[in-house]
């Protein structure tokens, strides 16, 4: 498997997929007993179920994205090389590769007369733009949580719901419930494929925010 499907397929980089859950469990719920009930109009309950639940996945968006902040060395603050490159998301050979790669950076910043506080901080930070700048889905920045697997989900939700299509449309087994579940992984998979658009508009402002500091 290549190193881009294996960022698609982690799924486990999600965070806080209980959220996620409960709203889509409170969407399916309130669809399926508002047309149970009443197919023909919407109720006043059946707006303020698919209001909240619509509120919860976008808490789960914010709460995943922190998370994601919290737990990627790349957007934390670090003044000590050897902490920041065991943050890092790097097999052993390739952490000391780096952690050596930034101690001859910071040894020459030295030479030029900083002392060595200011000299590892300054090295981090410029590994940290020059890999922000590069963009490149083989930098080391991408091997992290790059919100890739928010694309292997929508791929699931993708394969759900064309499975769930040619159940109703070929088997002819429609059903409610079919119906209601097959239009909630394909608009909760459609909203996954837009959060990752999202995230990455956030991870342009960080990029802005960090090269603004590069001088700091």
């Amino acid at each position: 498997m290549s190193p881009l499907m294996k960022k698609i397929f982690s799924l486990r980089d999600i965070t806080y997929g209980w959220l996620l859950i409960v709203s889509i469990l409170l969407f399916v719920v309130t669809v399926y007993v508002d047309l149970y009930n009443d197919p023909s109009t919407i109720q006043l309950y059946t707006l303020a179920g698919c209001l909240l639940a619509f509120f919860l996945a976008v808490l789960w968006g914010i709460l995943n994205y922190i998370g994601h902040i919290r737990m990627n060395a790349m957007y934390q603050k670090y003044n000590d090389i050897q902490a920041f490159v065991n943050n890092l998301a790097l097999d052993p050979d390739d952490q000391l590769e780096l952690q050596t790669y930034l101690e001859d950076y910071a040894s020459d910043l030295v030479d030029q007369g900083l002392n060595k506080h200011d000299a590892a901080k300054q090295a981090i930070q410029q590994f940290k733009v020059k890999e922000f700048t590069t963009l490149s889905k083989n930098t080391m920045l991408f091997n992290l949580h790059a919100h890739y697997y928010l694309w292997g989900y929508t791929c699931i939700a993708a394969i759900v719901t064309i499975c769930l299509f040619l159940v109703t449309e070929m088997v002819f087994l429609s059903s409610l419930v079919l119906v209601v579940l097959e239009t909630t992984i394909f608009l909760y998979g459609l909203g996954l494929c837009g959060m990752f658009f999202l995230y990455k508009l956030f991870d342009a402002m960080f990029y802005k925010k960090l090269t603004g500091l590069k001088g700091d």
